[in-house]
């Protein structure tokens, strides 16, 4: 069901996702070429008229030769970025050559929702859990230490026995009593006369 603004419903069993990524505030004070908020490389990774400067992953906007358009801000990406500005960190030192970064996906999977993924491997569109379990495979692939892939896929495993996890938050507050200071708590007479009693003792025993 599609609702719009006007209160119209639609009907409809199609799936919309919608997702994306914005560049950091903190770009817009550097002065320098942008493109949608985002920094303009060259292949070198390099700002527009600031050699020596690079710039990758969210933060970096880089075209594609391919198509005529930009590069997507993914992982792979940026994971091919990284590898391409450490290579020139290194050959800068030994004065080797120095490569250019350039990006040819082979496929992209995309996680819409809690055991659903799609993909796209060679043109091919599909889903479903072939799709999931390509993305769990290369997610964990993608992971640094032993023990965090054991700890996600153990995560996994208990997600697939048991049920959503469901939370419930209650906002609610414990009745407060406000007492002004200038209106004394009411005692009972007890508890009146045992201070005032305990009041006389303690005169008593400091000699007053």
């Amino acid at each position: 069901m599609v609702r719009l603004s006007d209160a119209t419903a639609i009907h409809s069993n199609t799936l919309i996702w919608t997702a994306g990524t914005s560049p950091n505030p903190l770009l817009e004070t550097i002065p320098c070429v942008k493109e949608h908020g985002r920094l303009l490389v060259t292949e070198s990774l390099e700002l527009q008229a600031w050699p020596g400067v690079r710039a990758l992953g969210d933060c970096s906007s880089i075209l594609d030769l391919q198509t005529g358009g930009f590069n997507p801000p993914t992982a792979q990406q940026a994971f091919r970025q990284g590898r391409i500005v450490a290579h020139k960190m290194i050959a800068a030192v030994r004065g080797t050559e120095q490569r250019r970064f350039h990006f040819s996906k082979i496929a992209q999977l995309a996680a819409i929702g809690r055991r659903t993924v799609v993909a796209k491997i060679l043109g091919i569109n599909f889903s479903g859990f072939i799709a999931c379990w390509l993305w769990r495979t290369i997610y964990l692939s993608k992971l640094p230490r032993l023990e965090k892939k054991l700890r996600v896929a153990f995560d996994w495993m208990l997600d697939q026995i048991f049920s959503k996890d469901l939370f419930q938050f209650l906002d609610v507050r414990a009745p407060m009593i406000s007492i002004h200071e200038t209106d004394p708590p009411k005692l009972s007479k007890a508890t009146a006369a045992r201070i005032a009693g305990a009041a006389v003792q303690a005169r008593q025993d400091s000699g007053f």
